[in-house]
């Protein structure tokens, strides 16, 4: 059994112990201060000093009771079972871990005090989270979460704290427990003061603040978040900042208003681009670019929302064959006729320029392999 001193010294760089086993995965140590891979965090990185050399440590593992370390480079007969050896975690790496887990919990924990919504799964590295939760949430609750997260990491500053709780004693605090408990022996748990309570193996802050400034870089489906903390955040609010106050001065607005100018125009613009693609759509309709075997051949080289343009194609006068080619080798074509049937067409394409795609003889589309430049040359088949 490998002792886990990271546990109840997640602060410590350095430490001694002793090699108890060797195997075709690494080192195996009587003690370790070096995180294992587990609970969706990543291991810790680091070094190994023996007889005055060094060994990297570029990824460790856990096998049942025992912490294997994988040593980067050969180490022949450097390294022996016996041998006492002192370690040193990589601390910059470990840091920005502890930050992005203990941060991940407090995510959680707000979703799950502030709106029951459970954590389904979480990824944690270097300085950088992603959270997939069980609902999405609407634009007013999301701003109350990342108020009360905000909050937590940068001003509130609440307690982290850890303990070993036996089986035993653990019906005592299960209803307390966030995710429920596992079904280990002894159960650690990680309390955030009197805020949450949670099951986690993982390395930890001792108090919340030093989590720090948060940058959200990604958000789906207002259900899946991946965000940024510590150095990584840093740089990215410092950079975005000074580009939203350059952007500002450009549009001659205040920086406070910047976001809601630019959703104003945006929204203004889209349903400008609406109208001209209407317009655009209703002459191809009256004045298509051919006609062939006595089918009237629309070709559109712009992007269109398929619904949109399937919307339009209904106004298009009997034997019409609309074909939107709009870049990235993508095709969708429409039909009302028989001579032209939208996936033949397909079909003969992907025959000739390969990709995948299919459809029915009214509506069909493709991803070709080759860019397509003159498509209505290809119907003259």
């Amino acid at each position: 059994m490998t002792e886990k001193l990271y546990w109840d010294n997640p602060y410590d760089t350095r430490f001694e112990a002793k090699i108890i086993e060797i195997d075709e995965d690494g080192i195996i140590l009587d003690k370790t201060l070096f995180y294992p891979e587990g609970g969706n965090q990543n291991s810790d990185k680091g070094a190994i000093n023996n007889k005055g050399y060094t060994f990297n440590v570029d990824h460790v593992i856990k096998k049942g009771e025992l912490i294997v370390h994988h040593i980067s480079e050969p180490f022949g007969d450097k390294l022996k079972i016996g041998d006492s050896i002192s370690g040193e975690i990589d601390w910059e790496y470990r840091y920005g871990i502890m930050r992005a887990h203990s941060s991940q919990h407090i995510l959680s924990a707000v979703f799950k005090n502030l709106f029951d919504i459970d954590t389904i799964r979480a990824n944690i590295s270097f300085e950088d989270v992603s959270i997939h939760i069980s609902r999405s949430v609407s634009e007013v609750e999301l701003t109350n979460v990342l108020f009360q997260f905000l909050n937590i990491c940068t001003i509130r500053n609440l307690q982290f704290r850890s303990k070993i709780v036996p089986q035993t004693e653990i019906n005592n605090l299960s209803a307390q427990i966030r995710g429920g408990v596992t079904g280990d022996t002894d159960l650690r748990i990680v309390e955030i003061e009197d805020y949450d309570i949670n099951c986690c193996g993982g390395t930890h802050l001792a108090e919340s603040s030093e989590v720090g400034p948060v940058y959200f870089y990604e958000i789906k489906k207002e259900r899946e978040f991946k965000y940024l903390v510590g150095s990584k955040a840093i740089k990215m609010l410092s950079k975005q900042n000074i580009a939203a106050v350059d952007l500002a001065n450009a549009l001659n607005v205040s920086v406070t208003n910047l976001f809601t100018s630019l959703k104003t125009q945006y929204f203004k613009l889209k349903e400008e681009n609406a109208i001209l693609i209407e317009k655009a759509l209703k002459l191809i309709a009256i004045s298509p670019a051919t006609t062939l075997k006595g089918i009237k051949i629309g070709v559109v080289n712009f992007e269109v929302d398929y619904k949109f343009l399937s919307k339009s194609f209904k106004n298009f006068p009997p034997n019409s064959l609309l074909i939107m080619n709009s870049g990235n080798n993508k095709v969708h074509i429409l039909s009302n006729n028989e001579a032209f049937k939208a996936n033949e067409v397909i079909n003969e394409l992907i025959k000739k320029f390969g990709g995948k795609g299919g459809g029915s003889p009214r509506s069909a589309q493709a991803t070709l392999n080759k860019e397509l430049v003159d498509v209505i040359s290809e119907l003259r088949f």
